[in-house]
């Protein structure tokens, strides 16, 4: 298959916008920040990332938003046109969009020029699957073996980096989870890796699936998990022990009530994929909902939120 790639680059501060807006219209997107970005919100950046600076943006952040070959290339461009026209953004007179054509292979194997092993938590561990043989690993180490392909998820993202912190806090192996949007899958690997067997994995994307279940057959946990199309929790009748999600803020605050129905009470929600300035807004509906709030991770603009069911 072949897919339209729509560059736009852009002021860093417009990026949550054109983030929320661009996740509504697409299969997928891909923030690239320029090497001066990323090396003022990374500790020990060199350590883990060895990048090709002429692959980055020379300045502030290039997204990326892909739409398959069948999709109406012009529909979504006039889109995009009137998006950037009847928003407020920061220095609009300077965003550039372009766009080509690129095949499915080659997106997959972009990833392979930047993305290599690094340690996301105290005991968790990304290692792309073309570094495994040549990792060196700690006694302790938790690795999550991963190819990211065309799906979110790669640990170090914030708000992925987040969630596995409360995973490798809290999940035991009695728990019940179920991961909603689960991208890669790489959220439920780890909840496997701290011993859980009854694992459910969600998303609505069939190509964010078809990922996750090579993932989990290469972390060898496929046989513990369900994987499912779902439309976050509209459908889901069972009751679980922990409901994750790592999305978007405004997905996470309409799915916050059905989450609380899902849950077992004394179970916990992970939600994450939050903007600093919606983090006050989610936790007054969470509280609102009966959630009790027990520890909020705040990373680079980005929060995570852990809470109850009272």
């Amino acid at each position: 298959m072949k897919w339209h790639e729509v560059s736009i680059s852009t002021a860093k501060n417009n990026e949550d916008a054109f983030s929320s807006f661009l996740n509504e219209i697409s299969k997928g997107i891909s923030v690239e920040h320029s090497l001066e970005l990323l090396k003022e919100n990374v500790e020990d950046f060199d350590d883990k990332y060895r990048l090709d600076p002429s692959l980055l943006p020379e300045r502030d952040i290039r997204i990326l938003v892909y739409f398959d070959e069948t999709e109406d290339i012009e529909e979504k461009m006039a889109r995009i046109d009137s998006f950037i026209t009847g928003s407020e953004l920061d220095r609009k007179e300077d965003i550039l969009v372009e766009r080509k054509m690129i095949d499915e292979e080659d997106w997959e194997n972009e990833w392979k020029k930047y993305f290599h092993s690094f340690r996301v938590s105290e005991n968790f561990v990304i290692v792309p699957s073309w570094e495994i043989e040549d990792y060196e690993f700690k006694k302790d180490d938790k690795l999550i073996k991963l190819d990211p392909g065309m799906a979110f998820g790669t640990g170090d993202h914030p708000t992925t980096s987040m969630c596995l912190k409360f995973i490798e806090r809290i999940v035991e192996p009695k728990h019940k989870i179920i991961d909603v949007g689960t991208g890669s899958g790489i959220l439920t690997i780890g909840a496997h890796l701290m011993g859980a067997r009854n694992l459910k994995a969600t998303d609505i994307d069939e190509l964010s699936l078809k990922v996750a279940r090579e993932n989990f057959e290469l972390n060898e946990c496929a046989s513990d998990v369900s994987v499912e199309t779902g439309d976050l929790l509209t459908t889901e009748d069972d009751q679980y022990d922990i409901v994750i999600a790592n999305i978007l803020a405004h997905i996470i605050d309409r799915m916050i009530d059905d989450a609380f129905e899902t849950l077992k009470f004394g179970g916990v929600f992970i939600a994450s994929g939050i903007i600093t300035k919606r983090r006050d807004d989610i936790i007054k509906h969470m509280e609102k909902t009966g959630f009790d709030i027990v520890e909020v991770l705040e990373d680079n603009g980005w929060v995570s939120i852990m809470a109850k069911k009272a």
